[in-house]
């Protein structure tokens, strides 16, 4: 895999169809590895992917903590136009946007030739269930379970344990970014489950309570205009997407800078030459 660092986040450069591969094959590694485990403790079984938007970069320019998880997962996908446009100034990197909803439609599109079991957590009461009976009959996804996103910290162990009975190979986490994240990586050791993957606020769309940005919106980049019009309250957390257009064309004058500083100056390289040229031929004594 080739990766990307975009303001001190490795992202990977991977297109849908090798994102989906470099999944299954994850799936595949934690199978093994919790077969041979025998569901005692033993070589890790969870592998994390993050889906990584500007926002979300944005807000770990600021927290080191963030930053670390993001950096620690095995895969970080680049979800929202800002990511791409970043590569594009920063790496001179032309990339395909993998995003949190259609990566996690795809998989459940493969979950049932592949035999890939999926439990949903997250979203509110009733949200996942319904999520997982349209993913059931629209793509005949294997959905072995669902839990909703509101519960406490009495209640988180009985929910792992459960999600652990039901072995799943992808776990599906929709609590909002970061704390998804924050959640995965703090618990992906007690998680018997080979893939876990943050999707926000996919379960809403899915069910059908959200629908998602019109196909032109999404081809255009545009999906957080369209979620910012049906969702006005979003308008404080959109402020972020100036701030990031900012700071990657401030890195990226840095970075010109930086080049312009470490090329030879013309008068330096004339001056060597004029050396080179002047230099005195060396004949053997007569």
């Amino acid at each position: 895999m080739a990766e990307m660092e975009i303001l001190g986040a490795k992202i990977s450069d991977y297109d849908m169809v090798e994102t989906v591969c470099s999944a299954a094959a994850m799936i595949d590694v934690g199978r093994a590895a919790a077969a041979a485990a025998g569901g005692a403790e033993g070589e890790p079984v969870a592998h994390q992917i993050v889906t990584l938007n500007a926002e979300i970069l944005y807000k770990a320019q600021t927290d080191p903590k963030l930053l670390e998880v993001i950096n620690q997962a095995e895969l970080v996908t680049p979800d929202g136009s800002g990511i791409v446009m970043a590569a594009q100034k920063l790496c001179n990197r032309q990339i395909e946007r993998v995003t949190g909803i259609d990566l996690m439609l795809e998989l459940c599109r493969q979950s049932a030739a592949c035999g890939w079991q999926i439990y949903l957590l997250g979203a509110k009461p009733g949200v996942a269930e319904a999520a997982a009976q349209n993913l059931h009959s629209q793509y005949g996804a294997n959905i072995c379970g669902w839990h909703d996103g509101y519960f406490g910290e009495d209640e988180q162990a009985w929910i792992i344990g459960e999600i652990n009975e039901k072995k799943p190979d992808i776990l599906f986490v929709g609590l909002g970014a970061p704390r998804q994240e924050f959640w995965i990586s703090e618990n992906r050791s007690r998680l018997r489950v080979p893939l876990l993957i943050g999707v926000g606020g996919c379960f809403d769309v899915i069910s059908g309570n959200l629908k998602r940005a019109p196909l032109l919106f999404q081809r255009l980049g545009l999906e957080w205009l369209w979620r910012l019009l049906k969702e006005p309250w979003r308008f404080g957390r959109m402020l972020a997407l100036p701030k990031f257009v900012l700071l990657v064309n401030q890195e990226q004058r840095a970075k010109r800078r930086l080049a312009a500083a470490n090329q030879p100056q013309p008068g330096v390289r004339l001056q060597q030459n004029a050396g080179q040229n002047g230099k005195k031929e060396k004949k053997l004594p007569q």
